[in-house]
């Protein structure tokens, strides 16, 4: 079983109605990770930057076929593109990121 890397964000909150103070976890949907390199990552200085380093090698340039908004079963391509998706999930793990440091979580990395 490969074991991978997952970001955790916890913070304590105060049950109104039986006045406790509670964890409240949630967890980012990271890309999966062999487990060699889930383990480079969280032994790194900073695990943070080494996911954003592994998602950008991992993530390659391909071609896709864009089509038409108003082709509705994409039967027909117009054309084609080069896209990449490293760029926007390494946008969408640190957007996560400021959102739950903002709302103040602790954030930390783990092997699953």
């Amino acid at each position: 079983m490969s074991m991978n890397i997952h970001f955790e964000a916890t913070r304590q909150i105060k049950v109104i109605k039986t006045d406790k103070i509670e964890d409240q976890t949630i967890f980012f949907n990271a890309v999966q990770t062999p487990t060699d390199v889930t383990y480079q990552i969280i032994n790194s200085k900073d695990p943070f930057q080494a996911y954003r380093d592994y998602v950008l090698e991992l993530c390659q340039d391909y071609e896709a076929e864009i089509f038409d908004p108003d082709d509705f079963w994409c039967d027909n391509p117009i054309g084609k593109e080069i896209r990449n998706d490293g760029p926007e999930l390494v946008q969408q793990f640190d957007d996560w990121l400021k959102s739950v440091e903002d709302a103040g979580y602790t954030v930390s990395a783990i092997v699953l």
